[in-house]
């Protein structure tokens, strides 16, 4: 296997008595797009920050591209790029404007600015747009000019924070496929997110909550490891179900989803005796196929284990 792009060891930020990232390690390969997940509050944009200079860590070590992220800073940090869930286009400036202004920052200049130019704006598909104001713009198409400025000098790694954060779903698909000819590009991704169907995407994760790291993996293996099966109840009385279902010894969960009821179940488990007890009480239901977990269900199980603890 290839040295990691980037590794994290023990990282950990304090501000004052509080922790808001304890002891975290990890590490980036080439080529590949990392999920950063949590909920708001979690750290994830702290590890960005620290991982981008913005803040010093507390504690712990990162190196990337095989130098130490923060005594080698000057010599790594050319070679990343970072955007930030709160856009930082100028909104008074054009978008064609904007990409010139941010490609003098990163040292681009004449020609070789120029083109660059041209290219990220039609590879984000948002050629079309280059003379408007940033300040015309829908929140997915400034997401995808923003990207086209972070990736200007083409960074082998780039850093995304919650960038698809009030982006409609068409949008947000939009910016996944220009994330994928990234990645063909040659660079590596770190995107940190609170949604699970992008976060499914990904190549690996780490589940963060309360800044400490609580599972890391690829989708589908975590998703194993949790030895589970979950199967829903469709029923107009879904909250009594709920309650019920609750209540007996194997349910290891009895989420709400819509109208139905979310069980959680031991992957061994044979269900029918659990049905038919539930069915014995008084519940109308329609039970669907056994299903293996998501990433959902994984994400609630780490949130009830993390209360518990």
């Amino acid at each position: 296997m290839a040295d990691p792009v980037l590794e994290v060891r023990g990282l950990t930020r304090r501000f004052g008595n509080f922790t808001a990232v304890s002891d975290l390690s990890f590490e980036i390969q080439p080529g590949e797009i990392f999920g950063f997940l949590g909920p708001n509050g979690a750290g994830k944009s702290t590890t960005i920050r620290m991982l981008c200079g913005v803040l010093a860590p507390s504690a712990g070590k990162a190196r990337a591209l095989g130098r130490d992220l923060f005594t080698e800073a000057d010599q790594v940090r050319a070679h990343m790029g970072y955007m930030s869930q709160k856009s930082s286009l100028l909104t008074d400036l054009t978008v064609a404007e904007n990409l010139h202004f941010f490609g003098g920052l990163y040292g681009l200049e004449g020609q070789r600015l120029t083109t660059e130019v041209e290219f990220r704006l039609r590879e984000m598909q948002v050629w079309d747009d280059r003379d408007l104001l940033v300040s015309a713009l829908s929140t997915g198409e400034r997401q995808r000019v923003a990207l086209a400025a972070a990736t200007l000098h083409r960074p082998e790694i780039l850093f995304l924070d919650e960038p698809t954060s009030g982006v409609d779903p068409l949008r947000r698909r939009l910016f996944w496929e220009a994330m994928d000819e990234l990645v063909a590009e040659g660079m590596s991704i770190l995107v940190t997110t609170h949604n699970l169907g992008e976060a499914d995407q990904c190549d690996r994760l780490a589940f963060i909550l309360g800044g400490k790291l609580m599972a890391y993996g690829r989708p589908r293996t975590l998703k194993e490891a949790l030895l589970r099966q979950v199967i829903e109840l469709r029923t107009e009385r879904f909250r009594a179900l709920q309650i019920a279902a609750r209540s007996q010894p194997e349910v290891l969960a009895a989420e709400l989803l819509g109208r139905s009821v979310r069980l959680s179940l031991p992957g061994d488990l044979e269900p029918a005796g659990l049905l038919a007890r539930l069915r014995q009480d008084g519940y109308v239901f329609e039970a669907q196929p056994p299903e293996p977990p998501s990433l959902e269900d994984l994400f609630v199980d780490l949130v009830q284990r993390s209360r518990t603890a």
